[in-house]
């Protein structure tokens, strides 16, 4: 990602009033600290109303005066494709967040680019035939981290098992979602297609970090071992 870009994406992503911290923000971007809080002086400097010291995170203002985000029409009918793409597998909780998502995007273009979205919504569709996942119940269950229980119809052998595992995120390979979790019965990272997913349930119990069993452990060593193939 270009600076100008990323300088852009963090003036967004601080714009959501949610307190970051500067790791918060170097994982994001996958930049050193010490170019997150060059960024961030860079930002200052330019205006940008945000404060903040390391250890505290940061925040714009709450003083401050933002602008309302505006869409062009290519980038809503994007984000409308993009949610086509989420609709198509999804479950009816995530239908319905889609679909007020996409009154609300509709209610702040203007008129002429919410007509042509509303004419995209008409031509646009995606269908699987899949059953419908439960994305809106694994989403929650990641960003809340929380364990959930899963009967799993598994590839290898044929058989549904029965899962206690640790949500860690969601990665999409070509026509499937994958879900990278702790598997507490393996006792180590595993991936299971969300198609495969037959029952799921939400405990209330949350899960703590594991030292080199996190999301971003998993991508780092997906695409070692991919390279490794290409390699070969």
């Amino acid at each position: 990602m270009k600076r100008f870009d990323r300088l852009l994406a963090m003036a967004l992503a601080l714009s959501s009033r949610r307190r970051l911290r500067a790791e918060d923000l170097q994982r994001e971007f996958g930049v050193s600290l010490r170019t997150v809080y060059r960024d961030l002086r860079a930002l200052a400097e330019s205006g940008f109303p945000v404060e903040g010291t390391p250890g505290d995170g940061y925040v714009v203002a709450p003083s401050a005066q933002l602008k309302p985000l505006t869409l062009t029409s290519d980038e809503a009918e994007a984000l409308l494709v993009a949610t086509r793409l989420l609709e198509a597998g999804g479950d009816d909780a995530l239908r319905a967040r889609l679909l007020t998502a996409v009154v609300k995007l509709e209610s702040a273009l203007s008129a002429d680019a919410a007509r042509r979205l509303r004419n995209s919504r008409r031509k646009v569709l995606s269908v699987e035939g899949h059953r419908a996942i439960p994305l809106a119940a694994i989403l929650a269950a990641i960003n809340d981290r929380r364990v959930i229980d899963i009967a799993y119809d598994g590839i290898a052998r044929g058989e549904r098992t029965s899962r206690s595992i640790e949500p860690l995120g969601l990665v999409r390979i070509r026509d499937q979602w994958h879900l990278a979790a702790y598997c507490r019965l393996r006792g180590d990272l595993r991936v299971f297609r969300a198609d495969r997913i037959h029952t799921l349930h939400t405990r209330d119990e949350r899960y703590e970090d594991r030292p080199g069993l996190s999301f971003e452990d998993f991508v780092r060593m997906s695409r070692e071992h991919h390279g490794a193939s290409a390699a070969s």
